[in-house]
């Protein structure tokens, strides 16, 4: 990794942090099926297969 990639890591205070950049607010396919798949995590369904 380069010098300027390990400070943007380590000046991170939340894993939030790192999200930024050109892949910001871009749609993807699961936009759709977000909220439902907030409501079965929610509800104990962690496996991704599953889901």
């Amino acid at each position: 990794m380069t010098y300027r990639t390990v400070q943007r890591l380590a000046d991170a205070a939340t894993p939030e942090d790192l999200f930024q950049g050109q892949w910001q607010n871009r749609r993807t396919k699961l936009d759709d099926f977000k909220s439902y798949l907030h409501e079965r995590w929610a509800g104990g369904c962690t496996n991704a297969w599953t889901l």
